[in-house]
């Protein structure tokens, strides 16, 4: 009997050191796990320098440039690449001033961005035509009823349609600038933002699937100064820009500050 009974009391402490090494080998991965979370938390949260790629196309001459940016400065601390060629181009007087991308599908940040590069808008207007159909800078001068106007002056113009576009202060899409969001458009212009001026850093653009969305971002208002030109084809349904200093990157200041921000007037499109 005394031996049944030790014998139960050895298999009851069995099971309790048992289970307190199963607890706290649980307990341990759980920290583990969590200490791994939040090292990979903060780490992309202070993730300062990072590497962009562009790819340029100006007038058949193709070459590259790679910038070591820091995001929070939004200051680039080394170039490579093609950087001689860079400078002739953008670094003389009557450098050209008007990017076209192709912007990302899903809104992801992109790393390595292909950038086609023109003189004038008309350029820019031009080459949109070959790359999406039926394209028309002169919306507001086709569509407007009885208004008939330069491109370039000072006033606000719409026409409706099925394209939404969204505007941010912050990169990834936080705190929208719900002034001048603009949903339901095939046309819109704004000739100055007002109280958003200088301030945005990040775009959305929904639509139809099969049809063109397109946004040109000036620098100043009145639709004048450098212009970013971002355009989606007909195989998609959004197209985001997570963070413009990304693609503001460019020998307009050779090579020190991005361009982020610096967005006084906008035009959107969609057909």
């Amino acid at each position: 009997m005394k031996t049944i009974f030790k014998l139960k009391q050895f298999v009851i402490l069995f099971v309790l050191v048992f289970a307190s090494c199963q607890q706290e080998q649980l307990v341990t991965e759980e920290t583990i796990n969590s200490e791994n979370s939040n090292d990979l938390l903060a780490k992309e949260n202070t993730e300062e320098i990072v590497k962009v790629q562009h790819n340029y196309d100006y007038r058949g001459k193709k070459f590259s440039v790679v910038y070591v940016l820091n995001t929070i400065e939004e200051e680039v601390l080394e170039v490579a690449g093609d950087v001689e060629l860079a400078k002739e181009i953008f670094g003389r007087e009557d450098a050209p001033q008007n990017l076209l991308f192709k912007a990302p599908e899903k809104g992801d940040l992109q790393n390595t961005i292909e950038v086609k590069v023109f003189d004038t808008t008309e350029e820019v207007d031009e080459f949109s035509k070959t790359v999406a159909k039926g394209f028309s800078a002169n919306v507001e001068a086709e569509e407007v009823k009885g208004r008939f106007v330069a491109k370039k002056d000072c006033f606000d113009s719409s026409v409706y349609g099925n394209g939404n576009f969204y505007f941010y202060y912050h990169s990834f899409y936080n705190a929208e600038m719900t002034g001048i969001r603009r949903t339901n458009r095939r046309y819109y212009q704004d000739w100055s933002l007002g109280g958003y001026n200088d301030q945005m850093t990040s775009l959305i653009a929904t639509k139809p699937y099969g049809t063109h969305s397109y946004v040109r971002l000036f620098q100043h208002s009145c639709y004048r100064g450098r212009t970013l030109s971002f355009y989606a084809p007909t195989y998609y349904t959004a197209m985001g820009v997570p963070n413009l200093s990304y693609y503001t990157l460019s020998g307009w200041w050779f090579w020190r500050k991005s361009w982020n921000d610096k967005v006084s007037s906008y035009k959107v499109w969609n057909w």
